[in-house]
């Protein structure tokens, strides 16, 4: 029959039309799907990052620090408390007090227990930076201080007159001011406000890994 090879290359004709629009329906699928995961999946992840950031960060240190997506601000620093104490340190602090006078010496010797706590004052800058593309994070805060130094316990040990050079309620208060100043200074020296640094970097780690990220830098 005359009609039927024209049959066949029509049929033959169409076949090869629908693959191709098949083939160039998958490739243009593959060409979006790329553009997504390339343009938009980095950008649904920052802010998935910084969304789960401030949340983690309310509920371990009660306030939102500053978090930002490519410089743009999306959560600003929101500080419901002033200080935020990381470390608490008990101190044993002792301190002798001597004046001579003619030859008559005073002493009054006083021993003292604080307890030090180190953290950070919130009414400065605290900032979480993302970037997107690569994806990474960088914190900025401020310098660990000490806080406060709180006097728990409190003892004269010795309280001793020369023999014209007699102890006043003066004397015992200045031994008391250098006890407390003792006691700052032995606070200062013994690494609290360090150990305050290295506590909220080693939890701000914790909270960026979650999201499978790394904590570019620390600042």
């Amino acid at each position: 029959m005359p009609f039927l090879p024209s049959v066949l290359r029509s049929r033959s004709l169409t076949t090869r039309i629908v693959l191709i629009g098949i083939t160039a329906g998958f490739v243009i699928l593959s060409l979006v799907s790329a553009f997504y995961i390339a343009v938009r999946t980095p950008v649904d992840v920052a802010g998935s990052l910084a969304q789960s950031t401030a949340k983690a960060m309310r509920e371990a240190f009660n306030f939102t620090p500053r978090i930002s997506i490519d410089q743009v601000v999306v959560f600003e620093q929101n500080t419901p408390i002033m200080e935020l104490a990381t470390v608490e340190r008990e101190l044993y602090t002792q301190y002798t007090w001597k004046h001579s006078w003619l030859g008559s010496t005073k002493e009054i010797t006083v021993r003292g227990v604080f307890v030090a706590k180190a953290g950070f004052d919130l009414r400065k800058p605290f900032h979480i930076d993302i970037s997107r593309n690569p994806l990474s994070v960088r914190t900025h805060i401020p310098p660990a201080e000490l806080l406060s130094l709180e006097m728990k316990e409190y003892k004269l040990v010795t309280d001793d007159d020369g023999w014209w050079n007699k102890v006043t309620t003066q004397d015992r208060q200045q031994a008391v001011r250098a006890l407390l100043h003792a006691a700052r200074q032995k606070a200062d020296d013994s690494g609290i406000r360090a150990e305050a640094e290295r506590s909220v970097e080693e939890r701000l780690r914790e909270i960026v890994s979650r999201n499978e990220t790394a904590l570019a830098a620390i600042n």
